[in-house]
């Protein structure tokens, strides 16, 4: 014979209890909503700059593995400045570029960098070679601990010339980026010498510099 089995009801204090913590919890909910609400506004232009191109983007690099197809063709002109208001042109001027564009909140792009300051403290940048950095895909919810990139670069001892990327990724597109870090060598007439994706260290800052001076032989 099977026994009838009686459901047992929730004591007062449990039910006490239960209701207490949802109180509690749905406090802890409008206290942080009014925290976040309460921060205050924050101006994301100090992050940006603005950036003129001119002439055709270069396609994208999209697979690395397959080599570089934009290998020999120009690369656009483009203007920008730093958080100082220092302008810079990377075009053709007669000097090969390495270029590099760097998200700040890209875990390599973080490791390469000290290693790009090291190189260049070292000597390892030849003088013939002018080295830009590129801030783009700034992006202050990514990392907060980095942003604005211009106080990472500081932190990092970083002394050569920045373009601050716009909203719109104008450099990004110009250079054809899929991934950061993105290297690109130019030489003085600002024609695709090779585009390398990812971290490099110093010994791809080396055959990049080879490669950027190897433009100005014969």
């Amino acid at each position: 014979m099977s026994k009838t089995q009686t459901k047992k009801q929730p004591s007062s204090r449990n039910l006490v209890y239960w209701i207490g913590g949802g109180v509690i919890g749905l406090g802890l909910i409008f206290l942080l909503a009014l925290s976040i609400a309460g921060e205050p506004a924050v101006d994301t232009s100090i992050a940006f700059g603005e950036v003129t191109v001119e002439g055709e983007n270069l396609p994208f690099f999209a697979d690395p593995n397959a080599g570089d197809l934009a290998v020999g063709l120009t690369a656009p002109t483009v203007s920008g400045g730093d958080w100082m208001g220092n302008d810079f042109t990377i075009g053709p001027d007669g000097r090969p570029k390495i270029l590099v564009l760097l998200a700040h909140w890209c875990p390599h792009c973080q490791a390469d960098v000290p290693r790009i300051v090291d190189w260049i403290d070292s000597g390892g940048l030849p003088a013939q070679v002018d080295l830009y950095g590129l801030t783009v895909l700034t992006n202050r919810v990514r990392d907060g601990s980095t942003w604005p990139p211009q106080d990472w670069l500081e932190r990092e001892g970083w002394t050569s010339p920045v373009v601050m990327d716009d909203e719109e990724g104008s450099a990004v597109s110009a250079f054809g980026l899929v991934a950061t870090p993105l290297y690109v060598v130019l030489d003085g007439e600002n024609k695709n010498l090779g585009r390398f994706s990812g971290e490099v260290g110093t010994s791809g800052l080396v055959t990049m510099a080879n490669l950027a001076l190897s433009s100005l032989e014969g």
